[in-house]
């Protein structure tokens, strides 16, 4: 998936960022995208996939947790998984709404990494949207091409909706420093341990190792990685590991037992029962399926 990253942070937390979002396995789509005459009303329920809003033309309302939101034309909204909302619009003498509708699903365990840095929902209002002309042109690019209906838009949607998400989370992180992964590149002593297990996860890792490189006790490291990631360290090193793993079963032919090593384990069984632990299969069955 090719994107550039353009936080405003230091070379080596964008190499920490770039590496996260590159090993993103994102899908997703547009499912919706027409007129809808007044009254109407869309409700979503317990939906296990994000979800995200364009409103092209007319006005509807938001509710979520509570409250109500005015839409107006050029307004988005994304939201988590499982946050139950509901938009509509039940004054007969309004304008017939266009209303884009897609979903994304995210495939891989690290993902939630990300997830944390982001609220329940992001609404960016048309004139905030604006601002990021990028990610405005890829939602027109979107609509266009869903509508269209042109031999291998289907592709093409799918494709640009994964583009989407990364571009969704690159302008949110530029407004949000206080949760997750952001928070953590920006405690300079975290982020030079973050360095380190991304460049060489298969290292033999200890806490006390990668306090060190970050200048703390084993202590105030553990409690530190743990407050600002609500990851323990040993837990997010095993998931990035069984990135690194999963990479190489499905794009080279390495034994398993010397995979098992590369990633930072000295016994290929102590591997197989933690891949199998976090994947539900062996290293090798995913291997075949994959």
């Amino acid at each position: 998936m090719p994107y550039i990253v353009i936080f405003c942070y230091w070379s080596s937390n964008m190499e920490v960022l770039s590496d996260i979002l590159d090993g993103m396995r994102a899908t997703g789509s547009v499912y919706f995208c027409d007129f809808l005459v007044p009254p109407w009303e869309l409700p979503y329920r317990d939906e296990d996939r994000a979800m995200f809003h364009l409103l092209r033309r007319g006005r509807c309302q938001l509710e979520i947790a509570g409250g109500t939101h005015d839409l107006e034309p050029g307004d988005f909204v994304f939201l988590a998984p499982r946050v139950d909302h509901s938009l509509s619009s039940d004054d007969p003498d309004s304008p017939q709404t266009l209303l884009l509708c897609g979903y994304c699903r995210f495939d891989s365990i690290e993902n939630d990494v990300l997830l944390r840095a982001l609220p329940d929902y992001v609404l960016m209002r048309r004139d905030e949207l604006e601002q990021w002309p990028w990610l405005s042109r890829t939602l027109e690019h979107l609509s266009a091409e869903y509508m269209s209906g042109a031999p291998g838009s289907e592709l093409t949607v799918n494709k640009l909706t994964e583009v989407l998400l990364v571009q969704l989370l690159r302008a949110d992180f530029g407004r949000r420093s206080d949760v997750g992964i952001v928070a953590a590149l920006e405690d300079k002593r975290i982020a030079r341990a973050l360095t380190a297990i991304h460049a060489d996860p298969g290292r033999h890792w200890t806490i006390e190792g990668a306090a060190k490189v970050a200048s703390m006790s084993r202590s105030g490291f553990a409690r530190r990685f743990k407050d600002l990631l609500e990851l323990s360290f040993f837990d997010y090193l095993t998931r990035l590991r069984m990135r690194s793993a999963r990479t190489l079963l499905t794009t080279s032919k390495i034994p398993v037992d010397m995979i098992a090593e590369r990633v930072g384990y000295r016994s290929d069984l102590s591997f197989v029962k933690v891949f199998k632990k976090l994947h539900g299969e062996t290293p090798r069955a995913y291997r075949n399926r994959c």
